[in-house]
């Protein structure tokens, strides 16, 4: 069995996934912000690390070659670095190269990267985040930053969209992430199984997204979803997990306003649909997911 580090960023959601994945490909998990002895560096067939920051770091500053790096985008920004930092040749010498989800892989390719991705499938800790089925639809949460714009200025989280939204069907709003955060410095990790029982409903409003948790793990709390189609939503909501709503600003507004007014106004549809979405959320346990990430190890040329 290959030896494998997991040298990547041990907080937020990105943590999460990477603790998950951990004893599955037989990998240590260690922070990239600690310093790690050469020594102990050789000791790695692979090291698993984020696209771009963590790759340039493992190659300038610990002098890994490619051809023992996995290197994973969680966000378009990663492949954007990750082609920055090396150019579209050197990304073929890298041990294996994924993304967290479908169009993840198809922004990859657009940027100019024409090494293919695996598409490599996050999970939620179903019985972490279980919780009962709400009886009526009266609070919308949101559970993501409520703004951040992108490397080239766009805002694109629009947490005030999901806001109106909720505030035109007459339903109370809450976030738990504060307006400007932009890592999840708001509830704490711990804490989130709670917030999503405190809320009836989940809106991911953005433009741009990786493979985005608190939709998947608002699915696996039994709450009523509503996003959009960007990141791992579209594939989450053809498998039953939420309902997708337009793009554009206005049509999204308008789309989700509808939605919400629909299933407030009928308690009996609006359980059975979170029933049928917290169903739905156990074809994205750990297990049912790890597959992907464990074919990517042992598939990956040394």
């Amino acid at each position: 069995m290959k030896r494998i580090l997991i040298f990547a960023d041990t907080g937020w959601c990105i943590g999460e996934i990477h603790r998950n994945i951990a004893p599955y490909i037989g990998g240590e998990c260690i922070p990239w912000w600690e310093k790690i002895p050469d020594d102990k560096l050789h000791n790695y067939d692979l090291i698993l690390t984020e696209a771009g920051d963590g790759t340039k770091h493992l190659i300038e500053y610990y002098g890994i070659p490619r051809e023992r790096i996995l290197a994973v985008s969680h966000a378009e920004q990663d492949s954007q670095r990750l082609l920055h930092n090396d150019g579209d040749a050197n990304i073929r010498q890298y041990a294996g190269y994924g993304v967290v989800s479908d169009t993840l892989a198809c922004s990859s390719i657009s940027i100019g990267i024409t090494r293919v991705p695996s598409v490599l499938r996050v999970g939620v800790d179903c019985s972490f985040y279980d919780s009962p089925i709400p009886e009526k639809l009266e609070t919308v949460g949101y559970g993501a930053s409520y703004r951040r714009t992108n490397e080239f200025g766009v805002e694109i989280k629009r947490g005030p969209l999901a806001e109106i939204s909720a505030k035109l069907a007459g339903l109370r709003f809450t976030t738990a992430v504060g307006p400007g955060n932009y890592r999840f410095t708001g509830t704490p990790k711990e804490s989130m199984p709670a917030y999503y029982r405190s809320v009836d409903c989940v809106i991911m409003s953005s433009l741009q997204e990786g493979g985005g948790m608190p939709p998947l793990e608002a699915a696996a709390a039994g709450r009523l979803v509503i996003g959009t189609p960007v990141g791992n939503f579209p594939r989450l909501a053809y498998e039953g997990m939420g309902i997708m709503a337009p793009l554009n600003a206005k049509a999204f507004v308008d789309f989700t306003y509808r939605t919400l007014v629909k299933y407030r106004d009928n308690p009996v549809l609006f359980r059975e649909k979170c029933a049928s979405i917290k169903e739905a959320a156990q074809k994205r346990a750990w297990i049912n997911v790890m597959p992907d990430w464990i074919r990517f190890a042992s598939q990956a040329s040394l």
